[in-house]
């Protein structure tokens, strides 16, 4: 896996992410996703975890189906965190179920917390062999 440092637009990516969820975080929401297309514009949503469904919504999918509400169509790169508590925020790797939908749209930079340091890699490295290869 080929790990690469975050840019200055990387760094902005993940303050925003952290400033969306600050404004919008809930009861039902405490993760936010914020995504750059390919075209450079930038999406967010949050994950709806409600206490009556059995499936709540990741982040991920609320910020893709913004950006396809909006004409979008490639993620360029995307980023999820989490409220920790105390003005602290953690980097998520997206899950399974988001790395398969989020590789329908490309294949982005994924933006992580590797030890103390954010990174970012190409989303076909976490997800090598997608289900959709072959069928």
């Amino acid at each position: 896996m080929k790990l690469r440092d975050l840019d200055d637009d990387d760094r902005a990516l993940v303050q925003k992410a952290k400033l969306f969820l600050k404004k919008h975080r809930s009861e039902m929401s405490g993760v936010s996703a914020a995504l750059r297309t390919a075209s450079g514009k930038e999406f967010f949503g949050l994950c709806i975890d409600a206490k009556t469904a059995t499936v709540g919504v990741c982040a991920e999918f609320s910020a893709i189906g913004t950006m396809l509400s909006a004409g979008e169509k490639r993620v360029g790169t995307v980023v999820a965190v989490a409220y920790k508590g105390r003005g602290k925020y953690l980097i998520l790797p997206p899950c399974g179920r988001c790395r398969d939908f989020i590789r329908a749209f490309g294949d982005p930079f994924v933006i992580l917390e590797v030890g103390e340091e954010s990174k970012k890699v190409r989303l076909s490295e976490l997800i090598p062999f997608p289900w959709d290869e072959g069928h």
